[in-house]
């Protein structure tokens, strides 16, 4: 029997167990990795925490709605067994009955397929495997990746790991493609900040003389390392920053029972990125629901914008 779970009722010690004994746990479900992203969250759970899932929503006109948070690609089904597609299944049917709108990624370990109720898309990440050795993983990397990781190394940027969060965000808005408030640069700094803090996120840099020029966030659970939030300025981008940053975190970890998450995507560009350091490709699913419940919120909405 699958239960619904607020978030003050479930055991974050047992939840977090089953996370981490996932074959595909993430930082994503970790309840102090939700507990910094979402705003609410709740979880379904199928008997003693033999399979939990957890939901982030938020409520409009008195109705809640699933979402999926910033720098949370993933989501699901997550258990210590092999989770099929009957049990998938009945967690998606289970969010249905629950949540009347929303999206909401389930995680590669998940099975969806075409419900009443429900559309789905599929969507690319791309991780790499970090057991083998830094050289054996380097020989991976395209000529194309090889040849700007020296670019990198001859422009004279040295790698830093003493940048802080605030110091990363500020460049991440001075440079950032799309604008957003100050607000929301601020909701970032202080997210990260308390990751940070707990021991769950890093941030490095690569440097040119005094001045950071490129930089990216990551967090660490027990099995990835989630790249969450890049920047470079024009001098980042020139002197191949980026690349020098993604292999030393490489370098770091190799040899270690870990992946190098790099977070899709199904844009182009941003692929041949990844693919350059051997990452693989590996299909999720995403949902939106849209009954009779959300089709009533979106109706409401329309009347108030005429």
């Amino acid at each position: 029997m699958i239960r619904y779970l607020h978030r003050r009722q479930i055991d974050d010690e047992r939840w977090n167990r089953v996370i981490a004994a996932s074959r595909f746990e993430t930082a994503y479900a970790q309840t102090w990795y939700l507990d910094a992203c979402a705003e609410n969250w709740g979880a379904l759970i199928l008997a003693d925490y033999e399979c939990v899932m957890p939901v982030a929503f938020r409520k409009k006109l008195g109705i809640k709605y699933i979402y999926q948070p910033r720098f949370c690609q993933q989501l699901g089904v997550y258990s210590e067994k092999h989770v099929d597609y009957e049990i998938s299944r009945m967690f998606l049917l289970a969010l249905g009955k629950i949540f009347g709108l929303g999206d909401y990624a389930f995680n590669e370990g998940n099975q969806i397929k075409a419900e009443h109720g429900f559309k789905i898309s599929d969507n690319t990440n791309y991780t790499l495997q970090l057991t083998s050795s830094y050289e054996e993983l380097k020989s991976g990397y395209t000529s194309n990746c090889r040849r700007n990781v020296r670019k990198a190394h001859h422009s004279g940027l040295e790698f830093s790991d003493d940048i802080s969060i605030r110091e990363l965000v500020l460049l991440k808005k001075q440079h950032d493609q799309k604008k957003y408030n100050h607000e929301h640069y601020r909701l970032l700094t202080d997210m990260f900040s308390r990751m940070k803090e707990a021991g769950h996120v890093r941030a490095y840099a690569a440097k040119l003389g005094a001045q950071y020029c490129a930089g990216a966030i990551f967090a660490y659970s027990n099995k990835r390392v989630h790249y969450l939030l890049s920047v470079s300025n024009e001098a980042g981008k020139d002197k191949s920053g980026m690349f020098q940053v993604i292999d030393k975190v490489i370098q770091l970890n190799a040899g270690k029972s870990m992946c190098l998450d790099f977070e899709g995507s199904n844009i182009a560009s941003i692929a041949r990125f990844f693919k350059g350091f051997g990452a693989q490709p590996h299909l999720y699913q995403r949902i939106s629901v849209d009954n009779a419940a959300g089709k009533f919120i979106q109706k409401v909405r329309n009347v108030k914008s005429d």
